[in-house]
């Protein structure tokens, strides 16, 4: 079960459902190293199950236009002093 060719779509079930046996597992997280299709499986029914630890808790901030113009001026002003110095 260590190859990407190698995918049992029942021990991908049996692992979501922790029905493996110990052994099964174990081989089963090898694979997972390996294999980014079973990997990304997992990671999306981990992700549904428990929406709420993947949510973005990015803030979003609008800037206006005079904003933006000012922190370019200050990244230009800075660039000049390192090219100075």
């Amino acid at each position: 079960m260590n190859s990407v060719n190698n995918c049992d779509r029942q021990r991908l079930i049996g692992f979501l459902t922790n029905q493996l046996d110990v052994d099964d597992r174990l081989d089963f997280l090898g694979h997972l190293e390996a294999c980014p299709r079973c990997w990304g499986e997992v990671y999306n029914a981990r992700k549904a199950e428990h929406p709420h630890y993947y949510k973005s808790t990015a803030r979003q901030v609008k800037l206006t236009d005079f904003d933006l113009r000012r922190i370019d001026a200050e990244s230009d002003e800075t660039e000049e002093a390192f090219q100075v110095a």
